[in-house]
């Protein structure tokens, strides 16, 4: 989970159009989901670079197709069944588990408006709370699912480990072509890219990297030396 920043809300979702769509929703009898426009799901999906705000996974591959979830409950919130900022795009694992908790009974975190890592840190591809609202989050949205979400961060997290220590040996070594040694560091950074914010399980993926891979600070004094660390 990492933070989120709020985009402007669509156009579409002007004041009129939004009470017209809680009426709806009140009306009848909180079946309509009159939250699933095409505007609000591009939003929403742009906003997380086509993830789950809170397992990161990437949605609209195999089953992880997308939902829109109220990070307040619709039930219980009906006056925010459209509000933005109450709208998130998750996995049908993550939503489902959330159901229909009361996240102002329970708090957990909300991507929109906590640092995550105010609550949370990662070790191991798992997540552990620092907080009570941490712990909360952890259960309500099952970020330590093994099958789901452990396991795909564990192989993800290893193959990216695996290349950069390949090719960082490939980059060092003075018995193999210049040739191969730029092929090394572009295939460096492109392994360190899978695990910037557009990427799956980036918070995840990112504190693994930068603290138990035991080669990675070496390799990165040795870039910066060198003047190859750039952006």
């Amino acid at each position: 989970m990492i933070k989120l920043q709020l985009p402007s809300k669509p156009l579409e979702l002007d004041p009129i159009t939004e009470q017209q769509l809680i009426d709806e929703f009140k009306a009848s009898g909180k079946t309509v989901a009159v939250w699933k426009k095409s505007y609000i799901k591009t939003a929403l999906k742009d906003m997380t670079n086509n993830k789950c705000a809170y397992s990161e996974i990437t949605l609209g591959e195999e089953s992880k197709y997308m939902e829109i979830e109220h990070f307040k409950c619709k039930y219980e919130y009906p006056d925010e069944v459209v509000k933005w900022g109450n709208l998130l795009p998750a996995c049908k694992k993550c939503n489902d588990i959330k159901g229909t908790l009361d996240v102002v009974k329970t708090p957990i975190v909300n991507p929109l408006t906590d640092s995550p890592g105010d609550h949370l840190y990662v070790r191991g591809f798992r997540f552990y709370q620092k907080d009570e609202k941490g712990e909360n989050t952890i259960g309500a949205v099952a970020l330590n699912d093994r099958e789901h979400f452990v396991q795909p961060r564990s192989v993800i997290g290893f193959k990216i480990s695996d290349e950069l220590e390949s090719n960082f040996e490939l980059l060092k070594s003075t018995l193999v072509s210049p040739i191969k040694q730029r092929n090394a560091l572009n295939k460096i950074k492109a392994a360190l890219r899978e695990c910037g914010m557009k990427y799956s399980y980036s918070a995840v993926l990112s504190t693994y990297i930068l603290y138990e891979v035991p080669t990675y600070k070496e390799m990165e004094t040795y870039l910066i030396q060198n003047g190859l660390w750039d952006n």
